[in-house]
């Protein structure tokens, strides 16, 4: 049986993992903001939010959270404040509450067709670009690096056969 040992994390390594999610949410601002500036801030202030609940609901029932070896640093970032509630998985809490992350993900790309349907600008469409190939390929590619060795059995992104995780303990 290999031993994984938890990888060692400082500001730098949590800054690094969080680094494609921060690009975009940076992308998708600069995105909004063309519609309209304000908008752009609130799109930037709910996605500070939603990232927060996301720790608040989701995180405290991930294995990683708990053993603080989450590669994010959610565990360090929220100060282990969040305790999970008893009778809940990691699996149902995902599958109930990840909704909050969504208008983050799809709010810039509807933003950005829409400056390109009402006045087509290379600016905007750099944007979309930039903003569509870092949330929607560079991120996913970057969670399967996290997700290929994960043990969690319940994890609704990449589910594990439970047979398998158990014959290989």
């Amino acid at each position: 049986m290999m031993t994984i040992l938890p990888i060692k994390r400082n500001a730098l390594t949590i800054l690094r993992e969080n680094a494609l999610q921060i690009i975009m949410y940076l992308l998708g601002t600069l995105l909004i903001s063309l519609v309209g500036w304000p908008l752009g801030l609130v799109y930037l202030a709910y996605s500070l939010l939603s990232n927060y609940l996301y720790m608040a609901w989701i995180c405290p029932y991930c294995g990683h959270y708990l053993l603080g070896t989450c590669a994010a640093g959610f565990d360090v970032l929220s100060g282990r404040h969040f305790k999970p509630q008893p009778g809940r998985t990691f699996g149902t809490e995902f599958r109930r509450r990840s909704w909050v992350l969504y208008p983050g993900w799809f709010l810039p790309p509807i933003a950005g067709l829409y400056l390109l349907v009402f006045g087509l600008s290379w600016l905007a469409l750099g944007l979309l670009v930039l903003f569509c190939a870092v949330a929607f390929w560079l991120l996913p590619q970057d969670a399967k690096r996290h997700c290929e060795n994960c043990e969690t059995v319940d994890c609704p992104r990449y589910p594990k056969n439970k047979k398998t995780v158990i014959s290989n303990q």
